[in-house]
Protein backbone atom coordinates (compact mmCIF):
# COMPACT_ATOMS: atom_id res chain seq x y z
CA UNK A 1 0.00 0.00 0.00
CA UNK A 2 1.46 3.34 -0.65
CA UNK A 3 1.86 6.09 1.99
CA UNK A 4 -1.43 8.08 1.66
CA UNK A 5 -3.72 5.60 0.36
CA UNK A 6 -6.47 4.05 2.02
CA UNK A 7 -6.70 1.23 -1.03
CA UNK A 8 -4.51 -0.29 -4.06
CA UNK A 9 -4.99 -3.31 -5.79
CA UNK A 10 -3.31 -4.02 -8.64
CA UNK A 11 -4.12 -6.46 -11.57
CA UNK A 12 -1.01 -8.07 -12.88
CA UNK A 13 0.48 -6.18 -16.33
CA UNK A 14 0.01 -8.40 -20.02
CA UNK A 15 2.12 -7.17 -22.72
CA UNK A 16 0.48 -5.52 -26.17
CA UNK A 17 -0.85 -2.67 -24.40
CA UNK A 18 -2.60 -0.33 -26.85
CA UNK A 19 -3.19 2.24 -24.04
CA UNK A 20 -3.71 3.11 -20.42
CA UNK A 21 -5.98 5.80 -19.55
CA UNK A 22 -6.68 6.68 -15.89
CA UNK A 23 -9.79 8.11 -14.18
CA UNK A 24 -10.03 9.91 -10.96
CA UNK A 25 -13.20 10.19 -9.19
CA UNK A 26 -13.30 13.28 -6.38
CA UNK A 27 -15.94 12.77 -3.70
CA UNK A 28 -17.13 13.67 -1.14
CA UNK A 29 -15.37 11.48 1.22
CA UNK A 30 -12.89 10.51 -0.95
CA UNK A 31 -10.28 10.78 -4.29
CA UNK A 32 -10.37 7.13 -5.80
CA UNK A 33 -8.72 6.11 -9.09
CA UNK A 34 -8.90 3.91 -11.65
CA UNK A 35 -5.98 2.95 -14.07
CA UNK A 36 -6.76 0.76 -17.29
CA UNK A 37 -5.39 -0.30 -20.42
CA UNK A 38 -7.01 -1.71 -23.88
CA UNK A 39 -6.10 -4.13 -25.61
CA UNK A 40 -7.99 -6.01 -28.50
CA UNK A 41 -11.01 -3.36 -28.14
CA UNK A 42 -11.69 -4.53 -24.11
CA UNK A 43 -10.75 -2.58 -21.16
CA UNK A 44 -8.96 -4.08 -18.59
CA UNK A 45 -8.27 -2.81 -14.73
CA UNK A 46 -4.33 -2.17 -14.11
CA UNK A 47 -4.48 -0.46 -10.55
CA UNK A 48 -7.54 0.97 -8.29
CA UNK A 49 -7.06 2.65 -5.16
CA UNK A 50 -7.75 5.74 -3.47
CA UNK A 51 -7.53 8.00 -0.16
CA UNK A 52 -9.70 9.89 2.22
CA UNK A 53 -9.42 13.34 2.47
CA UNK A 54 -13.17 14.23 3.78
CA UNK A 55 -13.46 17.24 1.29
CA UNK A 56 -17.12 17.18 2.24
CA UNK A 57 -16.57 17.66 5.93
CA UNK A 58 -18.36 20.52 7.48
CA UNK A 59 -20.01 20.89 4.05
CA UNK A 60 -23.60 20.38 5.74
CA UNK A 61 -23.09 23.14 8.30
CA UNK A 62 -21.18 26.04 6.75
CA UNK A 63 -22.31 25.15 3.43
CA UNK A 64 -18.72 25.80 1.90
CA UNK A 65 -15.87 23.44 1.56
CA UNK A 66 -12.87 23.79 4.56
CA UNK A 67 -9.76 24.86 3.41
CA UNK A 68 -7.60 22.32 4.85
CA UNK A 69 -9.87 19.89 3.57
CA UNK A 70 -9.18 21.80 -0.14
CA UNK A 71 -5.54 21.07 0.39
CA UNK A 72 -5.79 18.01 1.23
CA UNK A 73 -7.75 16.79 -1.69
CA UNK A 74 -5.52 18.58 -4.17
CA UNK A 75 -2.24 17.38 -2.46
CA UNK A 76 -3.64 13.87 -2.93
CA UNK A 77 -4.68 14.48 -6.42
CA UNK A 78 -1.28 15.55 -7.19
CA UNK A 79 0.22 12.82 -5.42
CA UNK A 80 -1.77 9.95 -7.96
CA UNK A 81 -1.16 11.89 -10.69
CA UNK A 82 2.67 11.57 -10.43
CA UNK A 83 1.98 8.18 -9.43
CA UNK A 84 -0.09 7.29 -12.35
CA UNK A 85 2.64 8.77 -14.96
CA UNK A 86 5.10 6.35 -13.60
CA UNK A 87 2.60 3.45 -14.41
CA UNK A 88 2.16 4.45 -18.28
CA UNK A 89 -0.91 6.75 -18.37
CA UNK A 90 -1.53 8.26 -20.97
CA UNK A 91 -5.28 9.84 -20.86
CA UNK A 92 -6.79 11.48 -17.57
CA UNK A 93 -10.31 12.17 -16.88
CA UNK A 94 -11.15 13.44 -13.50
CA UNK A 95 -15.00 13.41 -12.38
CA UNK A 96 -16.23 15.53 -9.10
CA UNK A 97 -19.55 15.07 -7.26
CA UNK A 98 -21.83 16.00 -4.19
CA UNK A 99 -19.84 18.13 -2.50
CA UNK A 100 -18.48 20.70 -5.50
CA UNK A 101 -22.52 20.34 -6.39
CA UNK A 102 -23.41 21.08 -3.56
CA UNK A 103 -20.50 24.05 -2.22
CA UNK A 104 -21.23 27.57 -2.51
CA UNK A 105 -17.31 27.85 -3.26
CA UNK A 106 -17.22 24.66 -5.12
CA UNK A 107 -16.59 26.75 -8.39
CA UNK A 108 -13.25 28.08 -6.80
CA UNK A 109 -12.49 24.71 -5.87
CA UNK A 110 -12.94 23.42 -9.01
CA UNK A 111 -10.68 26.03 -10.65
CA UNK A 112 -7.83 25.18 -8.74
CA UNK A 113 -8.87 21.35 -9.14
CA UNK A 114 -8.50 21.91 -12.63
CA UNK A 115 -4.86 23.75 -12.57
CA UNK A 116 -3.31 20.68 -10.71
CA UNK A 117 -5.05 18.06 -12.88
CA UNK A 118 -3.64 20.22 -15.81
CA UNK A 119 -7.16 19.60 -17.77
CA UNK A 120 -11.01 20.09 -17.63
CA UNK A 121 -13.25 17.89 -14.53
CA UNK A 122 -16.33 17.18 -15.34
CA UNK A 123 -18.36 17.90 -12.41
CA UNK A 124 -21.58 14.87 -12.53
CA UNK A 125 -25.21 15.74 -11.96
CA UNK A 126 -26.80 13.50 -10.07
CA UNK A 127 -28.38 11.73 -12.43
CA UNK A 128 -25.25 11.27 -14.56
CA UNK A 129 -23.62 10.07 -11.94
CA UNK A 130 -26.43 7.33 -11.23
CA UNK A 131 -26.38 6.17 -14.69
CA UNK A 132 -22.62 6.22 -14.61
CA UNK A 133 -22.80 3.99 -11.17
CA UNK A 134 -25.09 1.30 -12.81
CA UNK A 135 -22.95 1.14 -16.25
CA UNK A 136 -19.38 0.62 -13.86
CA UNK A 137 -21.23 -1.83 -11.42
CA UNK A 138 -23.41 -4.13 -14.17
CA UNK A 139 -19.73 -4.05 -16.53
CA UNK A 140 -18.68 -7.10 -14.03
CA UNK A 141 -21.68 -8.98 -14.10
CA UNK A 142 -22.05 -10.19 -18.18
CA UNK A 143 -21.59 -14.39 -17.04
CA UNK A 144 -24.71 -16.24 -14.76
CA UNK A 145 -27.70 -13.32 -15.44
CA UNK A 146 -29.94 -13.45 -18.29
CA UNK A 147 -29.66 -10.75 -20.68
CA UNK A 148 -32.83 -9.43 -20.07
CA UNK A 149 -32.69 -9.68 -16.11
CA UNK A 150 -33.49 -6.09 -14.53
CA UNK A 151 -30.92 -5.09 -12.01
CA UNK A 152 -31.12 -2.18 -9.68
CA UNK A 153 -27.84 -0.12 -8.50
CA UNK A 154 -27.66 1.66 -5.20
CA UNK A 155 -24.27 3.95 -5.01
CA UNK A 156 -23.89 5.21 -0.95
CA UNK A 157 -21.39 7.98 -0.85
CA UNK A 158 -20.88 10.89 0.90
CA UNK A 159 -23.11 13.14 0.01
CA UNK A 160 -25.41 11.92 -2.05
CA UNK A 161 -27.39 8.39 -2.80
CA UNK A 162 -28.06 7.59 -6.40
CA UNK A 163 -30.22 4.91 -7.74
CA UNK A 164 -30.82 3.12 -10.71
CA UNK A 165 -32.62 0.13 -12.40
CA UNK A 166 -32.18 -1.24 -15.99
CA UNK A 167 -30.61 -4.33 -17.82
CA UNK A 168 -27.02 -4.52 -17.67
CA UNK A 169 -24.97 -1.71 -18.56
CA UNK A 170 -27.99 -0.33 -20.05
CA UNK A 171 -29.45 2.14 -17.00
CA UNK A 172 -33.47 2.83 -17.82
CA UNK A 173 -34.53 4.98 -14.81
CA UNK A 174 -32.28 6.54 -12.15
CA UNK A 175 -32.54 9.18 -8.93
CA UNK A 176 -30.02 11.18 -7.09
CA UNK A 177 -31.06 10.96 -3.44
CA UNK A 178 -29.41 14.07 -1.19
CA UNK A 179 -28.30 11.83 1.64
CA UNK A 180 -25.22 10.24 2.32
CA UNK A 181 -22.66 9.05 4.84
CA UNK A 182 -21.03 12.12 5.65
CA UNK A 183 -23.87 14.44 5.46
CA UNK A 184 -25.76 11.85 8.08
CA UNK A 185 -23.10 11.77 10.26
CA UNK A 186 -23.08 15.62 10.78
CA UNK A 187 -26.99 16.02 10.58
CA UNK A 188 -27.34 13.35 13.13
CA UNK A 189 -24.51 11.19 14.31
CA UNK A 190 -23.10 13.91 16.84
CA UNK A 191 -22.14 12.11 19.51
CA UNK A 192 -18.83 9.22 19.63
CA UNK A 193 -20.14 6.74 19.96
CA UNK A 194 -23.52 7.91 18.62
CA UNK A 195 -26.57 7.64 21.24
CA UNK A 196 -29.45 5.60 20.44
CA UNK A 197 -32.02 8.66 19.74
CA UNK A 198 -29.47 9.62 17.44
CA UNK A 199 -29.42 6.61 15.73
CA UNK A 200 -33.08 6.09 15.68
CA UNK A 201 -33.58 9.64 14.18
CA UNK A 202 -30.86 9.11 11.50
CA UNK A 203 -32.32 5.76 10.47
CA UNK A 204 -35.91 7.18 10.48
CA UNK A 205 -34.81 9.77 8.18
CA UNK A 206 -33.03 7.96 5.75
CA UNK A 207 -35.98 5.76 5.15
CA UNK A 208 -38.23 8.85 4.90
CA UNK A 209 -36.08 10.22 1.99
CA UNK A 210 -35.32 6.66 0.56
CA UNK A 211 -38.77 6.02 0.58
CA UNK A 212 -39.77 7.61 -2.70
CA UNK A 213 -37.36 5.29 -4.53
CA UNK A 214 -38.98 2.42 -3.12
CA UNK A 215 -41.15 1.80 -6.67
CA UNK A 216 -37.87 1.80 -8.96
CA UNK A 217 -35.77 -0.69 -6.49
CA UNK A 218 -38.45 -3.18 -5.69
CA UNK A 219 -38.97 -4.85 -9.28
CA UNK A 220 -35.92 -5.68 -9.91
CA UNK A 221 -34.36 -9.29 -9.94
CA UNK A 222 -31.01 -8.17 -8.30
CA UNK A 223 -29.47 -5.33 -6.63
CA UNK A 224 -26.02 -4.05 -6.81
CA UNK A 225 -24.45 -2.35 -3.77
CA UNK A 226 -21.56 0.20 -4.72
CA UNK A 227 -19.73 2.78 -3.44
CA UNK A 228 -17.16 3.18 -0.38
CA UNK A 229 -19.73 1.92 2.21
CA UNK A 230 -20.71 -1.32 0.35
CA UNK A 231 -16.37 -1.54 -0.22
CA UNK A 232 -16.14 -0.93 3.13
CA UNK A 233 -18.77 -3.38 4.13
CA UNK A 234 -17.00 -6.02 2.47
CA UNK A 235 -13.33 -5.92 3.70
CA UNK A 236 -15.02 -6.26 7.52
CA UNK A 237 -16.36 -9.52 6.31
CA UNK A 238 -13.70 -10.76 5.05
CA UNK A 239 -11.18 -9.06 7.41
CA UNK A 240 -9.02 -7.58 4.16
CA UNK A 241 -6.10 -5.73 5.42
CA UNK A 242 -5.85 -4.45 1.70
CA UNK A 243 -8.79 -3.62 -0.38
CA UNK A 244 -9.10 -6.47 -3.12
CA UNK A 245 -12.07 -5.93 -5.54
CA UNK A 246 -11.54 -9.49 -6.98
CA UNK A 247 -13.13 -10.72 -3.65
CA UNK A 248 -15.20 -7.91 -2.53
CA UNK A 249 -17.24 -8.12 -6.32
CA UNK A 250 -20.48 -10.23 -6.44
CA UNK A 251 -20.29 -11.17 -2.60
CA UNK A 252 -23.73 -11.47 -1.33
CA UNK A 253 -25.03 -9.86 1.82
CA UNK A 254 -28.24 -9.95 3.73
CA UNK A 255 -29.90 -7.22 6.00
CA UNK A 256 -28.94 -9.28 8.86
CA UNK A 257 -25.43 -8.77 8.14
CA UNK A 258 -25.33 -5.35 7.49
CA UNK A 259 -27.78 -4.73 10.81
CA UNK A 260 -25.23 -6.77 13.18
CA UNK A 261 -22.00 -4.66 11.97
CA UNK A 262 -24.03 -1.20 12.62
CA UNK A 263 -25.01 -2.57 15.92
CA UNK A 264 -20.97 -3.50 16.38
CA UNK A 265 -19.62 -0.59 15.19
CA UNK A 266 -22.02 2.08 16.49
CA UNK A 267 -20.95 1.15 20.23
CA UNK A 268 -18.04 1.75 19.50
CA UNK A 269 -16.12 5.30 19.84
CA UNK A 270 -14.33 5.91 16.17
CA UNK A 271 -10.73 5.75 17.56
CA UNK A 272 -11.77 1.62 18.09
CA UNK A 273 -13.16 1.17 15.07
CA UNK A 274 -10.42 1.87 13.55
CA UNK A 275 -8.72 -1.21 15.25
CA UNK A 276 -11.52 -3.44 14.08
CA UNK A 277 -10.14 -6.15 11.13
CA UNK A 278 -10.36 -4.89 7.85
CA UNK A 279 -11.31 -0.68 8.37
CA UNK A 280 -10.02 1.70 5.83
CA UNK A 281 -8.18 4.04 8.27
CA UNK A 282 -10.32 7.52 8.00
CA UNK A 283 -13.80 5.81 7.49
CA UNK A 284 -14.30 4.84 10.72
CA UNK A 285 -15.94 8.26 10.93
CA UNK A 286 -18.65 7.89 9.01
CA UNK A 287 -19.47 4.05 8.33
CA UNK A 288 -22.10 3.92 10.70
CA UNK A 289 -23.86 6.25 8.79
CA UNK A 290 -23.25 4.43 5.72
CA UNK A 291 -24.35 1.19 7.21
CA UNK A 292 -27.49 3.09 8.20
CA UNK A 293 -27.94 3.91 4.71
CA UNK A 294 -27.44 0.52 3.06
CA UNK A 295 -29.82 -0.92 5.77
CA UNK A 296 -32.65 1.44 5.03
CA UNK A 297 -32.04 1.24 1.50
CA UNK A 298 -32.55 -2.56 1.20
CA UNK A 299 -35.27 -2.91 3.65
CA UNK A 300 -37.04 -0.22 1.57
CA UNK A 301 -36.10 -2.30 -1.51
CA UNK A 302 -37.68 -5.27 0.24
CA UNK A 303 -34.69 -7.40 -0.79
CA UNK A 304 -33.51 -10.41 1.70
CA UNK A 305 -29.74 -10.77 -0.42
CA UNK A 306 -27.98 -7.66 -2.45
CA UNK A 307 -24.31 -8.22 -4.40
CA UNK A 308 -21.51 -5.98 -3.48
CA UNK A 309 -19.95 -4.31 -6.10
CA UNK A 310 -16.53 -3.30 -6.54
CA UNK A 311 -17.34 -1.47 -9.69
CA UNK A 312 -18.55 1.87 -9.89
CA UNK A 313 -18.59 5.49 -11.25
CA UNK A 314 -14.52 4.79 -12.18
CA UNK A 315 -15.73 2.19 -14.77
CA UNK A 316 -19.01 3.82 -15.76
CA UNK A 317 -16.84 6.90 -17.13
CA UNK A 318 -14.10 4.74 -18.25
CA UNK A 319 -16.59 2.75 -19.97
CA UNK A 320 -18.31 5.79 -21.49
CA UNK A 321 -15.58 8.80 -22.03
CA UNK A 322 -12.42 7.05 -22.32
CA UNK A 323 -12.64 6.64 -26.31
CA UNK A 324 -14.09 10.16 -27.18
Amino acid sequence: MRQGAIAVARFGRTEATTMRVAVLDIGTNAVRYLLAEKQQGKWRDVEMGGTITGLGRGLQERGELAPVAMEATLGAVSGFLRVLKTLGAEKFLFVATEAVRAAANGAEFLERLEKVAGTKVKVLSGDEEARLAFIGATSGLRMGFRSDATFAVADVGGGSTEIAVGKLGRPEAWQSVPIGSRRLTEQFLTDDPPTAEQLDAAYRFARQQLQPVASLLRPAAMSLLTGGTAAQLGMLRLQLRHFDPQRIHGLPVRPETVREWLQRLAAMPANERRQVPGMEWGREGVIVAGLLLLLALMEVAGKETALLSARSVLHGVLLTMADN
